[in-house]
């Protein structure tokens, strides 16, 4: 029976330029197939697409810790300042402590220069007194 059929196959000359242009075009679109299919990805590449996952949570986490180290610098900042204005408060008020300290320094070493000189005119105007006499 399947003897019966391929021999009917054969003999038909039309059946056999079919089966010839079936055969060639397979052939071809076989070769087509292979030529045009994507080269197999190197080992870089490869690598790389496993790593990517990894890579972008990296990403995400770098962009955190330098998010959280700008706010930190920021407040650092802020902080510093801050002891800046109020260190610049303590030595203003330092430099008017001081300053009325040497103010009162040097009225009561005028006021005891003062007295030493009042002090030292009585003792001359006795002593004077006592050589007039």
């Amino acid at each position: 029976m399947w003897q019966d059929l391929l021999d009917d196959l054969w003999d038909d000359g039309e059946n056999v330029d079919f089966l010839a242009a079936l055969g060639l075009g397979a052939v071809i679109g076989l070769g087509l197939a292979l030529l045009f299919r994507p080269e197999p990805p190197t080992r870089r590449e490869r690598i790389m697409k496993e790593l990517a996952p990894y890579r972008k949570e990296l990403d995400k986490r770098a962009k955190r810790a330098r998010k959280a180290m700008d706010q930190r610098a920021a407040s650092a900042r802020k902080r510093g300042d801050e002891m800046v204005g109020a260190g610049r408060d303590v030595l203003d008020n330092l430099r008017s402590e001081v300053a009325d300290i040497v103010a009162d320094a040097r009225k009561e070493i005028a006021a005891a220069v003062e007295n030493q000189v009042d002090a030292a005119q009585d003792t001359l105007k006795k002593s004077a007194k006592r050589l007039k006499s």
